[in-house]
């Protein structure tokens, strides 16, 4: 797990690869207002979507993991909370969709770390990070923010 602001990234660029500095140039320069849910950036290998998710407590919320994806969350509008943890088999799986859809749920993950983010913060997730996007403490708040979806056989 990543953590970093869309406005520092490229002083810092030299600890991302080549795959997520070209997403960061996309989403660091993209007019979030007039774009479209879904863009794409190449294809289904690399593409971001525009998403206004109902935020939850994390009491609400079931953590994610995915295998194919790696994912980068920017806040765009509103503050967002997020978990994360390493992968662990005493993570209990809820919900395993990892061959058909690349997510699995989890209820209850050990280690779990949060962090918040505010407008023009970033996280990103490799495949199996363990995360639990879209919460507040509050419950239900605004949220605006952006969503890249990286293939893993791109950075091959």
């Amino acid at each position: 797990m990543i953590l970093d602001s869309i406005s520092h990234w490229e002083n810092n660029k030299g600890q991302y690869g080549e795959v997520v500095r070209r997403a960061l140039t996309v989403i660091s320069h993209l007019n979030v207002t007039d774009m479209p849910s879904l863009l794409e950036i190449e294809g289904k290998r690399m593409y971001v979507m525009k998403q206004t998710p109902t935020t939850a407590t994390f009491e609400e919320r079931l953590a994610e993991s995915h295998v194919q994806y790696a994912d980068i969350h920017l806040v765009v509008e509103g503050e967002e909370w997020q978990g994360f943890a390493p992968a662990s088999p005493h993570n209990s799986s809820v919900e395993d969709r990892l061959e058909e859809s690349d997510y699995a749920l989890f209820e209850q993950v050990k280690k779990e770390s949060r962090v918040q983010l505010l407008p023009g913060d970033f996280s990103i997730f490799w495949p199996g990070e363990v995360h639990r996007p879209n919460c507040h403490p509050k419950g239900v708040v605004p949220l605006v923010k952006l969503v890249v979806k990286i293939h893993r056989d791109i950075f091959e």
